[in-house]
């Protein structure tokens, strides 16, 4: 049987039930196929918008993953996958696989 996100008095699902948006303005994509392909589009923009360039170090992505500059939180607590803030500034980045598994939990 498929997995559907549900209902919340949390969180609203915006983009078709593949995202999941907090009261505190946060989002964070499901663990759905949208919401997994949703997740995968907002790494393609990252790295196109960082001209294909690794967020954590001065070479060429390689394998590119979503960096979550504020760290995830205990437990995915504190995530947030937008990729710009209420202002329109970008927020996170796409990193190598390599450098994202090397900086860890550590915030930028």
């Amino acid at each position: 049987m498929p997995v559907t996100a549900q209902p919340s008095l949390r969180y609203d699902l915006i983009y078709e039930g593949a995202v999941r948006r907090y009261h505190d303005g946060r989002e964070v994509c499901c663990d759905t196929p949208k919401g997994r392909a949703e997740y995968g589009r907002r790494v393609a923009v990252m790295a196109l918008r960082q001209h294909n360039v690794c967020g954590l170090g001065p070479h060429l992505l390689k394998q590119a993953t979503f960096e979550h500059s504020d760290g995830r939180g205990m437990g995915a607590g504190h995530r947030d996958d937008r990729i710009v803030d209420e202002e329109g500034e970008p927020m996170n980045c796409a990193a190598c696989w390599n450098c994202n598994a090397k900086k860890g939990s550590k915030r930028i």
